[in-house]
């Protein structure tokens, strides 16, 4: 057959491969590459013999030691990975104009799903999917970094949290994470959304950074991508207003100190001493954060969230972990997917975990009726060896001198 390759595809062209094919991602359409501006990028393709576009890359080029470069296809490329003729066509061009920019190595990570299992049944064996693959591209000359389990092992997390979306999601919810819901919007928890809330984001973030010992993204970053993707990024945020909820509470208490009074069944009079108490309970837990916090309302928790037509990204969420007991992280999480059930995407993105499954982060997503999508990994086209192991001892170190500084900022 035919194929030809390009270095200069329409970007738009390329995301609606993208878009319609089944690996469908948002790191390899054309937003992935303005957010990443510290990258240099390359919108590549094949085009088969009527010029239609049956592969794309979206190639991210970094100049690291010297003249040397790092490719890098996140999640990519896009393409029927079992056509081994357009396989060996695509990472041949590749791999030659890779080493035209001076490449010391051209990474990759394809959308492959080598095992996919609801998260309550990790502990159980599930087929394994692609092995074929990996074998090819073994045979081809690129390196397995293999079947990594911990995010820091790996340049994009190898195990990711989806959730398939309808208008019946809600029905699907466990019992607990309903009453989290219920929890929130019962202890004074509001949303809001917009980019107005871009600080109160940054804020929730930094929450996150400090309670992790962290350096995670700075407003200026969330400003950027709400630019970049437009009406198809959303900026969330809970917050609590002190002096609202302790009006509604103080109303609540008036209300069931007038019921009690005229109340004359002994085991109503019990239930509803014990309504009074509680809300005297959280009548004070306000009064004191109001003191603590010395204004009128506070961040408990900021998400944010990008889309294409055919999936959503839950990519950034920062929690206020003096409020966890409000529950506004379930809150927002609700609010997004319901955004994407009305936008009728049919996948929701809870981002990558480790593949213990067994952390905080993973036990919240676990509350969902999700699935774990564990990839096939990365692999690695070393293109000048020496240059390559070089880098490979430099750059973690780099990598930590890097957070270490944006830590102490």
């Amino acid at each position: 057959m035919g194929f030809q390759f390009h270095t200069d595809t329409d970007p738009k062209q390329m995301d609606a491969f993208v878009i319609n094919s089944d690996q469908n991602t948002l790191y390899q359409c054309h937003e992935w590459a303005e957010i990443k501006n510290n990258w240099d990028s390359v919108f590549t393709s094949v085009t088969d013999e009527e010029g239609k576009i049956v592969a794309t890359a979206l190639v991210l080029i970094r100049t690291v030691v010297l003249n040397s470069t790092l490719f890098y296809i996140p999640r990519g490329p896009v393409m029927d990975w079992r056509n081994r003729e357009l396989v060996t066509f695509m990472l041949d061009h590749l791999k030659a104009f890779a080493k035209s920019r001076h490449a010391m190595v051209m990474r990759f990570d394809p959308y492959l799903v080598y095992k996919r299992y609801p998260i309550h049944e990790k502990d159980e064996p599930h087929e394994e999917m692609y092995t074929d693959v990996i074998s090819f591209l073994k045979e081809y000359g690129a390196e397995h970094r293999g079947f990594t389990v911990m995010i820091p092992e790996a340049t994009q997390p190898r195990y990711n949290i989806i959730m398939r979306v309808d208008s019946a999601w809600q029905e699907r919810l466990v019992k607990n994470t309903r009453q989290s819901i219920r929890t929130a919007e019962k202890r004074g928890a509001r949303a809001y959304e917009g980019t107005e809330y871009i600080s109160d984001l940054a804020e929730a973030m930094h929450y996150t950074e400090t309670r992790k010992h962290v350096a995670l993204r700075s407003a200026d970053y969330f400003r950027h991508m709400a630019d970049v993707y437009g009406d198809h990024a959303l900026i969330m945020v809970a917050r609590l207003n002190f002096r609202e909820e302790k009006e509604r509470l103080l109303q609540q208490r008036e209300q069931m100190e007038k019921q009690r009074e005229t109340e004359t069944s002994a085991k109503k009079q019990k239930s509803l001493d014990q309504q009074i108490a509680n809300l005297n309970h959280e009548i004070e837990l306000v009064e004191g954060y109001m003191e603590d916090e010395n204004r009128d309302e506070a961040v408990l928790s900021g998400k944010m969230v990008c889309f294409n037509e055919k999936r959503m990204e839950f990519f950034y969420m920062g929690n206020n972990t003096k409020y966890l007991r409000i529950r506004a992280n379930y809150y927002l999480y609700s609010k997004c997917i319901q955004r994407c059930a009305d936008l009728n995407i049919p996948i929701c993105s809870f981002g990558g975990v480790d593949g213990t499954l067994d952390d905080g982060i993973a036990m919240f997503k676990a509350a969902w009726p999700v699935e774990v999508e564990e990839y096939i990994g990365e692999f690695n086209l070393v293109l000048n060896p020496a240059a390559y192991h070089l880098f490979e001892k430099a750059y973690p170190k780099m990598l930590d001198l890097a957070v270490r500084i944006r830590t102490r900022k």
